[in-house]
Order: C-alpha cells, then structure tokens, then sequence
C-alpha cells in the first residue's frame, strides 16, 4: 500500500532540493569561474565590488533554484503522484532538482551560443543528461540503475565540465599554463568520462544512499556551503572596501626637481567636459584644477584609439612614425611602439626619475611596448564576473531574472574602478621616499560599456532600467549598418558616460588632494589627458578606433605646472605628440630630436602651426561607407580641418564655426581645401617606410578586446 505525501510537504521538500541543486551549480560555477579568471589569469583581482555582486549572484540562485524546485515538485504531484509515494519524494524531488539544473543551463546556451564553437555539441550533451536525469524522475529502477549520476554535484560538474571543454579548444588557457591545449583538452575529457564511470559504481554500491534521511543530509549541506559563501561575499565586499585606507601622511617626491602625473582619462571627448563649457557639470574637480593651470581647449589626438594615441603621448611621435598602429593583414589589434624611440618613462627613469605606472586599459600591458621604462607598472584587472569567453555559465541567465528587481549594471564591469587606481599609485608613491618620480594613471570608466559606480551612476537623467551591455552591442551593431540611433538609447549611454566621467573628474580631485597633504602639490607637473573621445551614432559611428571626426579626436588637455608658471585658456591648437617634449623641457632635460611634437611652454611660438590625425583599420565596429575599415588622415590649420579618406572621400570643416563637423566646404572653399590637401600631401612624402611586426594575441586578451567594444 502506498503511502502520499500532503501537497504542502511535497511542495516544501521540492523547494529544499530545488535550492539545493542549484545552489551545488552555483558553488562549483564559483570555484570553476574563480580558478579560470582568477588565479590563472596575470593581474587578476578579486575587488570588494566583485563579492558584493557574488553575494547577489549567489541570492540569485537560490531564489531560482526555490522557484524551479517548487514548480517540480507541484508538477509531479498532480502528473505523477504515485512517485512520491513510499517515502520516495527527496529521491524523487532531488533528481527533478538536478534536472532543472540542467534544463536552465540548456536555455542559457540557447541563448548565448548561436554563433559558437561547439553549440550542437553542448546542445546534445544537455539533451542527454536531461534525458538521463527525467527517467530517473519518472522511475525508480532508473535511479538505482543510473547512482550518483542525478546528485546535483555530479550534474553541476558534468555541465561545466563540458562546456569548458568545449570552450578550451578556442581558448589560450594552454598557453597561459605553458602546456599544449589538446593535452589539457583531453585530460579534461577523461575526467568527465572518469566522473560518468564512477558516480554511477558508487552510487550502486554505497548502501543507504538513496534513503531519505541520506538525501535530506546532502541537500542541507548544500545549502550551507552556499550560506557560507554567501556571508564570506558579503563579508569581503565590506572588508575589501573598508581597507582601501590612504598612507599616513608624509612627504614624497623631491622638494627641488619636480614630479610629473600624467593621467589620460581614457575614452573622454572633449565637448563633454563642463570645464570646456558642456551643460552638465561633468568635471568640477577639473575647472577647480584649471586655476592653477594652462587649458587646451582645442587639443588634438595623434588617432582614434588607445594604444596609437598612449604611444604618441609617451614618444611624442605621429603614429607613422613610432609604429604602434593597427594592420588589417598582420597585426589587427595594433603592433608594438617602435623599440628604437625612447619613451618618456625610459628618458625621465635615466635621468634618476623613479618611474611607476597604474593603468586600467589592458592595451597597455607589456606586450605593445608602452611599460618600457617603467620600474612599476601595474594594471591590476578584476575578475569578470561574465566572462565573454564562456557564455554558457549559468550566471548570465540568473543575472536577466536578477534585473527585474535589481540594477545590475555593475555585472559588465570589466575594468579597475579609478579609486582602486588612485589607491595603488598612493601606496607605491608611500614606498618610494624622497625621489623625484613620474607617475602614470590610466582610468577607464567613461570607457565602454558606461558602468560608473554609485552615485555616479544615477547622477545624470536619462538611464535606462535593465540595459546590459548586450543591448548596447546589439543597438551598436544596428547603428553601425545604418539605423538611426534611438533616443533610448542615446539618453541612457550619455547619462552612463557622463557619469563615468564625473566619477573620474572626483579621483582627480582625490589626488590633487593626496598631493596637497603630502606637500607635493606646489612641485609637481600634472598632465590631464584622453586619449581619444567616443561616437555615439555621428555618421552611423559608434565606440572609436574608426573615425576621423572631432567627437574622437577633439580631446581633454590641461597641465599644471610646477608652481604654477604657465595659467589660463590657450587657444591655440595643440597635440598628444606635444606632451612628452613639454614634461621634458618643463624639467630642463633635453628633447630628442626625432619627437614631432612641440614645447607648450612657448605658445607664442605655436601661432600658424599645422597638426595631424592618423586613423588605421582596427577591428572595431565600423561605418556602413567603410565597414572593412578605411584609413583616414587629417591636417588641421585653424580653424579649418580637412579629411581625406581611403575611399577617396574628401571633406574641409571650419571648426570655429562648425565644431560638430556637420557641413562640409570641401566644394565651397577649394582653395583652402587643395592647400591642406597639398600640405598632407608633403606630410606623407616625408613618412619613414612601413615597417609591419606580426603581433598575436593570446584568446584570453582577444576576449578582453571584444569586452571592450575593441573586436567586432
């Protein structure tokens, strides 16, 4: 005779094992995410933000798991009722468990993998196991013939063991263990086979498994490694945050010779800072700063994306000439500075500068040439929490239902937060003493995909509950073949980026801060810099490395020189190529001869000056008129600009009057126009021939790239 279950001890029994089994794939999702991203992954930080979100993710899945376990065990009991009976309902309900687990995990690869590498396979793989798993729901001879194979750790490792096998065929995981992918391929693969072999023995030989006291104690236990790690989240999201203390204070840097700051906000247009006269107030801390300081309201970058522009910055060279440029055929992401053209870094470093670096943006890692001299130079990057390179974890479907009740922003954050730079420069500065130094700070978070953290976030109207970063791609890509930019879509990136800028404006101010209380202010030469700006759906451009146009190329630059010599608005045009030979001739060093750019300190001599842009084919999303990428070059003689692109495109702006470039003279004003055609023309006659260095990168950073809107 049969003995049922009450409903509502059913429905309390399927929720226990629901939250069970997805909280089993919840710790091992953790353990398999941290281990890949975490520690085999140079500069890789677990930040107080990341815990904070591992808490949520964690509260996610658990909530999840409730809700799937609850609707099993409903379902069943109305469908199949006689297989709760007996005593069998914790078998029963922790298999439907398992099965949910997987059933999720199959709709999430659904959804992320239409275009991957192994999508059928890992399709078929779920489809299997779902099978497994829904005959030993159904049946009790299945269950004891199929072991431990319906235990949710077992599920939970099979699946991401799959998946990363998968996965590890494309990534440079091998590479980065210094072994041969295939070999670890394999490996992997007899682990999964090994795991299927044993779970299914053990199971049928360990007696008493099956009961429901044995199955009552796995599901508890479960639930508390999860708890555990839940209260240890939370806990080092508040820990990590309360020990980002400031040095004690003491003085640092030389009291005769200056220092040199030179920090790029990465990715900042010009015409979005209020210290240049934008509506919203972007920048306070900036226009406080600027009192003391020299401004260049109509500063020029040397190109359009980071790695070009940084090189330009620290050679004081064209991008022709220092080399670190993208190359569709050879070197897509862009190739190394040159070696035989010192750096600022190595030209201060030999001259008893200690040099130290805190970046955010991974294109200035080793591998371009950008760290040469450099004593320090550190870009710490925290852990993501959604891997681009493995879209089938869990985590990425969790975080869709978790954004009905939550922000979720802060989950595409792929980069330092800026305090987290300013904190690692104080700490390095602290340990350094009395030696005159120049320090390097690149901070990224006006920087794709616009996650400022809070307040920052909500400063400015106009943000769009529940945008991801997989709507901004999604509207990026539709600009980028000729839809017009939504106003959705405009309102809620520029109130992103505006805020990312406000929030880098305020750690400026938390330096100059740092500086004042360390007396080392009044000594020290601060450069304010962005590299390139960012298109927001000008000419169907979005992101940058892809255009000529002032909304890329129009950048932030103001200096504070040492004791303030040089103060007030210079109207006059200048360059990126400009700073490394006024850092050097502010200091009384010696310019080498082959930088292109100029000495600030004497604007008078500036007057009739004529500047260059150079824009190279980067695999970033592109125009409709040039989506293979083009290669366009610009010279400016104020106030005119003209573009000559290799689509055989021409077009003159007068800046003065036409700062947006929305009318071209090309047609109306042809003398003007065949002159700078002609000085361009001279100006690449004296271009040294192009030297092009094969350049590879590692999957690890391709998927970094891609993150960052760098790879389309």
């Amino acid at each position: 005779m049969t003995s049922k279950a009450p409903l509502a001890s059913v429905l309390l029994q399927g929720l226990i094992q629901g939250a069970a089994a997805w909280s089993a794939y919840a710790v091992a999702e953790f353990a398999v995410s941290s281990i890949l991203f975490g520690i085999l992954r140079p500069y890789a930080v677990f930040t107080p933000w990341h815990w904070s979100l591992t808490a949520l993710l964690l509260a996610g899945f658990l909530a999840g798991g409730s809700i799937a376990g609850a609707a099993a065990a409903l379902l069943l009991w109305y469908a199949r009722r006689a297989s709760l009976a007996n005593g069998q309902a914790h078998q029963v309900l922790a298999a439907a468990g398992s099965l949910s687990i997987t059933i999720a995990f199959l709709v999430n690869v659904v959804l992320a993998f239409s275009d991957a590498h192994g999508y059928l396979l890992l399709i078929l793989a779920c489809l299997l196991l779902a099978g497994v798993q829904a005959a030993a729901v159904i049946s009790a001879s299945w269950r004891e013939r199929l072991g431990l194979m319906t235990n949710y750790w077992i599920t939970s490792g099979l699946l991401l063991g799959v998946g990363t096998e998968l996965k590890l065929r494309e990534m440079g995981l091998a590479g980065q263990l210094g072994a041969r992918l295939n070999l670890w391929s394999w490996i992997l693969l007899v682990l999964l086979l090994a795991t299927i072999v044993v779970s299914i023995a053990a199971g049928r030989a360990l007696v008493g498994v099956g009961n429901p006291g044995a199955a009552r104690n796995i599901s508890l236990g479960t639930l508390s490694v999860l708890i555990v790690l839940f209260a240890a989240s939370e806990a080092l999201s508040v820990f990590g945050a309360a020990a980002s203390v400031e040095a004690a204070f003491k003085e640092i840097g030389s009291a005769t010779r200056p220092n040199v700051v030179l920090v790029v906000l990465d990715t900042v247009r010009a015409d979005h800072l209020s210290v240049y006269g934008y509506d919203r107030d972007t920048t306070p801390n900036l226009r406080a700063l600027a009192l003391d300081s020299a401004v260049y309201p109509n500063a020029i970058s040397s190109s359009d994306i980071t790695l070009t522009s940084h090189a330009s910055l620290f050679t004081g060279m064209y991008a022709s000439w220092h080399g670190a440029y993208c190359d569709p055929n050879r070197a897509p992401y862009g190739q190394p500075v040159n070696p035989k053209y010192p750096t600022l870094a190595q030209l201060l470093k030999s001259n008893g500068y200690s040099t130290l670096a805190v970046a955010a943006n991974m294109y200035l890692r080793a591998d371009f040439g950008l760290e040469r001299g450099f004593e320090e130079f550190h870009i710490p990057r925290p852990v993501a929490m959604l891997p681009a390179d493995m879209p089938f974890l869990l985590r990425h479907t969790v975080r869709r239902g978790l954004r009905l009740a939550f922000d979720t922003t802060q989950f595409d954050r792929l980069f330092s937060f800026a305090a987290d730079i300013d904190s690692d420069l104080f700490a390095s500065l602290s340990r350094r003493g009395r030696e005159p130094f120049f320090a390097f700070l690149n901070y990224m978070d006006a920087h794709f995909p616009y996650v400022p953290p809070q307040p920052y976030e909500n400063q400015f109207p106009g943000q769009q509950a529940g945008y991801t970063q997989e709507d901004l791609e999604s509207e990026q890509l539709a600009i980028s073949h000729g839809k017009e930019a939504s106003p959705v879509y405009m309102r809620h990136t520029l109130s992103k980026y505006d805020g990312g800028i406000a929030y880098e404006d305020a750690q400026v101010g938390r330096l100059v801060n740092w500086l004042k209380q360390h007396d080392a202010y009044d000594n020290t030469m601060i450069v304010i810099a962005s590299d390139h700006g960012e298109a927001f759906g000008e000419r169907h451009r979005v992101g940058h490395g892809n255009s000529p146009y002032q909304s890329v190329v129009h950048v932030a630059l103001m200096i504070k020189y040492p004791r303030g010599v040089h103060q007030g608005a210079e109207p006059t045009p200048a360059s990126l190529i400009d700073v490394a030979p006024t850092v050097l001739s502010t200091l009384g060093l010696g310019v080498p001869p082959e930088m292109q750019g100029r000495d600030l300190n004497h604007p008078e001599a500036m007057a009739g000056r004529i500047l260059y842009n150079e824009t190279f084919p980067c695999a970033v999303i592109q125009a409709p008129e040039c989506h293979a990428g083009c290669t366009s070059r610009s010279v400016y003689e104020w106030p005119y600009k003209y573009i000559s692109s290799s689509t055989g495109k021409r077009e003159l702006f007068d800046l003065s009057q036409d700062p947006l470039e929305e009318q071209t003279l090309y047609a109306r004003r042809r003398p003007i126009a065949d002159k700078l055609r002609a000085d361009l023309d001279d100006w690449i006659k004296t271009m040294p021939a192009r030297t092009i260095r094969k350049q590879t990168l590692s999957h690890d950073d391709l998927e970094r790239f891609k993150g960052l809107g760098y790879v389309q």
